[in-house]
């Protein structure tokens, strides 16, 4: 058997988790695990991915074109 460990909500979310075990006839206990289980075993980073230099292109002239007068005021 596990620990006991007691959870405290934020009082908006409170509410939520009374609907959804109700709503879906499930057990709290069980409803934590599955959540803490779901949380932890996924990556919380942010995973770049590369641009072609004709996207990068295509998107720094449109950023020059929109910034021009505040890059002009920054080299003054």
């Amino acid at each position: 058997m596990g620990k006991a460990r007691t959870v405290r909500f934020e009082d908006d979310v409170d509410p939520a988790v009374d609907r959804f075990i109700e709503k879906n006839d499930i057990n709290f206990n069980k409803l934590v695990n599955l959540a803490v289980k779901e949380f932890i075993s996924k990556p919380h980073t942010i995973e770049l991915q590369p641009v072609d230099e004709a996207e990068w292109d295509k998107m720094m002239k449109k950023s020059s074109k929109k910034y021009t007068k505040i890059l002009n005021g920054l080299v003054d």
